[in-house]
């Protein structure tokens, strides 16, 4: 059932996705020239908010940050999945790996690489804030959606 919460997780996920995939992109000495993966992790972080984030938001700040960190992870790791695959599918299809031996060390290399350049302390403190900030901000949300909703 569609609520106010899961429409503000979404968009907050989105948006909030769409700025740190900016300021990842920084954290290469020479950015890629591709966005597409921007639109990508986009789509992934609102789905998430939605279906996930926004259905377990409850009226407890320490819950619902919780919930946000665990729908950042899933969003992560879909996010880095995806574009995984359709990486290891462009390079195969370049007949740039060997075997599917190859293209699936390829895969879980790529997955390791972004996830090692995401350790970074400042990013990681960037991570911390918005999902505290997105965690108190969809509290407030629910708690207003379900006040009026009581009060109707």
């Amino acid at each position: 059932m569609p609520t106010l919460t899961k429409l503000a997780a979404a968009i907050v996920f989105a948006a909030l996705a769409v700025y740190a995939v900016a300021q990842y992109i920084t954290l290469y000495e020479h950015p890629p020239r591709q966005g597409q993966g921007v639109h990508v992790v986009a789509v992934i972080a609102a789905l998430t908010g939605w279906k996930y984030v926004g259905a377990r938001i409850a009226s407890g700040f320490v819950q619902s940050v919780f919930q946000v960190l665990q729908g950042v992870i899933v969003t992560v790791f879909l996010s880095l999945f995806v574009i995984g695959a359709y990486n290891v599918f462009r390079l195969g299809y370049q007949m740039r790996y060997s075997s599917l031996e190859a293209a699936f060390l390829g895969f879980v290399g790529g997955f390791v690489e972004h996830l090692t350049r995401m350790a970074q302390l400042d990013f990681l403190l960037l991570l911390a804030g918005m999902i505290v900030f997105t965690g108190i901000a969809l509290t407030l949300v629910f708690r207003w959606a379900e006040m009026r909703r009581s009060a109707g």
